[in-house]
Order: structure tokens, then sequence, then C-alpha cells
């Protein structure tokens, strides 16, 4: 297959997708270029896809992330926080899956991401991707759906199960980058969270709220590494030319490996 095939990953509508749910009626998915800079965005989406960037058969680790990218569930910086992170991966020997998920509603999103480790799993033989080494990342809004799919859960949107459902949702690892950490009222933090990689940058307002979140999953024992860069501010992406911290990825693949995530 090609190396950035995308896929839905619903049988028809998405559950719950509907002008019922939109915020208004004719909401319809919208591509742009970022004002500042050579970026594409796409906003409101209403069909949720993954696009898979396979590492050739000589790198390939079998560890797979899909990625969530940011935007303040307005919009999605598919590029800067998607497809330009899925291709530093994919050369690195890690799968790099892209969501583009639903943002009219963090619980929607939860159920794309969800769906999309389902969906991954299910092709897992097909595409040489181990099970068991299938996380999901995300940067700023799309950490933290990478953090609620993974917490203590509401009740989900009901739909027809299908083949796919009967798959393990549950990522073996999150790669959070600058993320948001404030989940929905009643949706929990516990022990189920698998290891966790985060990266912030000192000058982020966020940064203080992901040492917090560091030192809980210190405190239940779960698996984590935390790396601050003095500066960078928010949204860096893949990194900036006023910052260093486009070391993370490496830093990110080490960390997989030293979590025998990876199998050289």
């Amino acid at each position: 297959m090609n190396s950035d095939t995308e896929y839905k990953i619903w049988e028809g509508d998405a559950p719950g997708s509907n002008s019922k749910n939109w915020p208004w009626p004719n909401y319809k998915e919208t591509w742009e270029r970022a004002a500042d800079r050579n970026d594409d965005l796409v906003k409101w989406v209403t069909e949720p896809t993954i696009k898979v960037f396979l590492p050739e058969a000589t790198k390939n680790t079998r560890a797979a992330v899909l990625i969530c990218p940011g935007g303040g569930y307005n919009v999605l910086e598919i590029d800067k926080e998607g497809y330009r992170v899925a291709q530093i991966l994919q050369e690195l020997g890690v799968a790099g899956i892209v969501l583009k998920y639903r943002h009219y509603d963090v619980f929607a999103a939860r159920d794309d991401g969800q769906r999309a480790i389902q969906f991954i799993r299910s092709k897992s033989k097909e595409w040489d991707i181990n099970s068991d080494a299938i996380g999901i990342g995300g940067f700023s809004a799309g950490g933290h759906l990478a953090l609620h799919c993974v917490a203590n859960l509401s009740p989900k949107v009901d739909w027809t199960p299908d083949m796919i459902d009967k798959i393990d949702d549950h990522p073996n690892f999150l790669m959070l980058i600058y993320p948001g950490t404030k989940l929905p009222e009643g949706v929990t933090i516990g022990t189920n969270i698998p290891p966790t990689f985060i990266s912030v940058a000192a000058d982020d307002k966020l940064a203080e709220k992901c040492i917090t979140l560091f030192s809980t999953l210190q405190e239940i024992k779960v698996p984590a590494e935390l790396h601050i860069y003095q500066n960078g501010g928010h949204g860096y992406g893949v990194g900036t030319l006023k910052c260093n911290c486009s070391t993370w990825i490496e830093l990110f693949v080490n960390w997989l490996r030293t979590n025998n995530f990876i199998y050289e």
C-alpha cells in the first residue's frame, strides 16, 4: 500500500455525527491555509479518518503511534502537528498514523480516538505492526484527547457494534506533547493509564500542569518520562529555530526502546 493511505475508521457515518449534534446544520469539513505559515488546517470534521505513514521494511520497529493534532477543538493543525510528525516517525522506523477527528465535542473526539486504536489493531498483521506496541499521542488539544482516551471514562454514544468493536481500544503508551490536562467533569486519571512520555516548554502556560500530571503518574506508579525545554512556547510542533525542542522525537523513540515497545 502507499505510505500515506487514508481510511475511514467507522462503517457508515460516525455515531452521533449528524445535524442534531453539530454546532450548526450545514457544518461541513473545510480546509484552509494558515495565515502566518505554510501549513494546512482542517476544521468542521464530520467523517473521521486516519492517514497511515508506514516505515520501510528495513527500518520497521513495528511500533505505531496514533497522532492527534491540536487546535483547541476548533481546528486541526493537520500539517504541523500531524503529517510532519508522522513523516519523521516513519523515517525513524515507527508507523505514524494521523487521526482527523471530530472536534465539535470532546466525547465525539474521544470515541474517534478509541475507535482508531481498534482499527489499527485490526490491521496490525497487514501493516506489520506489533499489536502490543500501539500508542496514542497528541499536541495541545490532541494531547488532551489522548489522555481522555485512557482516563476513567464516562458513557459513550450508543452505536450498533461491529467486528472492530470487539478489539481492545486501550493504547499501550501515551505521547503527550504540551498537552491539555483538564479532563471533563467526572473523568479521572487512574492506574489504567499506560506508560507516558511528556514534553513541554518551560515558557508554556501548560508547563506547570504537565509537571502536576507527571507527579500524579509517579504517585500511582505509572512509568513516565517528562522533558521540559527552557523555551519554545506553546505549539512548537516538531521544533522551531528559536528552541532546541526538536530533539523530543528522538527522545521519544529512545523512550519506546527503553520501555520495550521497540524490538530490534
